[in-house]
């Protein structure tokens, strides 16, 4: 379990020098350095930059970066491997872990929508946010670090585990990327995503380095799952420190603002909003169940097993590189629209792949990261931009509930995922060729159904939203 330190040091080191390349040099933000979180994000941006100067201008990305990373390390290991440990190490049937799993989906969906409400509408939240950020993110670790303790066949014990870190999780995800639309106003929607993009992809890349001897075993090892997991907490831990300096200095750079919900169309009415988020949530419970289906399919090559997710994390990286050109070009809505076909092409790909040799599974499975890499990259930016164009994405309290009826619904499509991918592991008998053919036809539709959306609905939803911004000039 070594790899995990040493994976994450260098990845991020390298993400830090991506990132710090893409920062304005003229961003205005603010220069609380006395606080621990902003004095820990100054220590590893001067480690991952050598001699350079730290200014305040680029305190705010960096800390942003930081706690990105963070929460991305919970998320990846629980999204990829939370059902991975209830079915085979918790010993949950599938079909009860799917269960388990998309209700604690739809409880962290709530949740999002709930909290985003909260923070936009009640003044005495806003105010201690920057502490229950703080609070949440120790919660959020602990009850990860704990899920593969969970006595074996213990439902009531997985249920407030699963709860308990879906909880906090949202409390510390909703306020954090309320954040981006303030930096997005600064730096620009797509260089904001191409940082989350990248770390998430990192953050993939470590969790999955990190797995290796867990879904590369014979029979998974509980104790190397808990050293994984808890290795993880930790280091999630230490990145999220800055959050609250995070959460307060951008609610401070609006403070002198206007509340702009009032001068602009309602947030949630304009179709384009709706049919967004509907798209979405569509296409990451297809993908999701991709991923989660790959670390039960026996069909694979036994070497290249284990290295699947590895493999796709670091397609996921590659695809930076490859979509954010593309999106320059032609717009990210558009672009996520071929994303989405690209997913669908590859996943269909992948039975026919396996059965034709390692070679041929090494190149679908880098398609597959290169194509989901191009939605998780691109679905934020259009997200962003979706924002500016209503302009709601000025004030974090505003953005805090746009965002959190987009992750509501995101995450209720990664919840189907686990019902999805359970109900075909209990429906099959053995997870060989033929059987991959019954999940990824109907997950190749729902990626196709994603992009349909998006090109026919979405750019309407948008033309209206100018017209009526337009007309308020």
């Amino acid at each position: 379990m070594a790899a995990l330190p040493s994976a994450v040091r260098a990845a991020f080191r390298s993400a830090w020098l991506v990132m710090a390349s893409c920062i304005s040099s003229g961003a205005e933000q603010s220069s609380g350095v006395g606080r621990f979180g902003a004095l820990l994000s100054q220590a590893c941006h001067a480690l991952a930059l050598g001699a350079r100067t730290v200014t305040p201008n680029r305190l705010l990305p960096i800390a942003f970066g930081m706690t990105h990373a963070g929460k991305s390390l919970l998320w990846a290991g629980t999204d990829a491997f939370s059902f991975f440990i209830l079915i085979k190490i918790v010993q949950i049937p599938p079909v009860a872990a799917g269960t388990l799993f998309v209700l604690s989906s739809f409880w962290n969906a709530m949740i999002d929508a709930l909290w985003g409400n909260g923070i936009e509408r009640v003044g005495t939240i806003r105010k201690a946010l920057p502490g229950l950020c703080g609070l949440a993110g120790m919660l959020a670790c602990f009850s990860f670090a704990l899920l593969p303790w969970l006595p074996t066949g213990s439902m009531l014990a997985t249920v407030v585990a699963l709860f308990l870190f879906r909880t906090a999780f949202s409390l510390l995800d909703v306020p954090h990327n309320a954040t981006a639309a303030a930096l997005a106003h600064v730096h620009g929607h797509l260089i904001v995503a191409r940082w989350r993009s990248t770390l998430s992809a990192v953050t993939a890349l470590a969790i999955a380095t990190a797995a290796l001897p867990v879904v590369g075993a014979a029979s998974a090892s509980p104790r190397t799952a808990q050293i994984m997991f808890m290795t993880v907490a930790a280091v999630a831990f230490l990145l999220l420190v800055p959050l609250p300096w995070l959460v307060r200095t951008t609610r401070l750079m609006v403070v002198a603002r206007p509340r702009v919900r009032e001068t602009v169309p309602a947030v949630f009415s304009p179709g384009g909003f709706v049919l967004f988020c509907f798209a979405q949530m569509l296409g990451f419970a297809a993908l999701a169940s991709v991923g989660k289906a790959i670390l039960h399919a026996d069909a694979l090559n036994e070497r290249l097993f284990g290295y699947a997710l590895l493999l796709i994390a670091l397609a996921r990286l590659a695809a930076i590189g490859l979509w954010a050109p593309l999106a320059a070009k032609i717009g990210s809505a558009r672009a996520l629209g071929f994303a989405y076909v690209a997913s669908a092409a590859a996943a269909l790909c992948l039975p026919a792949a396996i059965g034709q040799g390692p070679v041929s599974m090494m190149i679908v499975l880098a398609l597959l990261g290169l194509s989901f890499g191009g939605v998780g990259l691109l679905a934020w930016s259009s997200f962003s931009e979706l924002l500016a164009l209503m302009r709601t994405g000025e004030d974090p309290a505003v953005a805090a509930r746009a965002y959190g009826w987009f992750t509501s619904t995101s995450k209720i499509g990664l919840g189907f995922s686990g019902v999805l991918t359970g109900v075909w592991l209990s429906q099959v008998r053995g997870v060989g060729t033929q059987s991959l053919w019954s999940l990824v036809v109907p997950v190749a539709a729902l990626c196709l159904a994603s992009a349909l959306m998006m090109w026919l609905g979405l750019v309407n939803g948008r033309r209206q939203l100018e017209k009526r911004w337009s007309e308020q000039q």
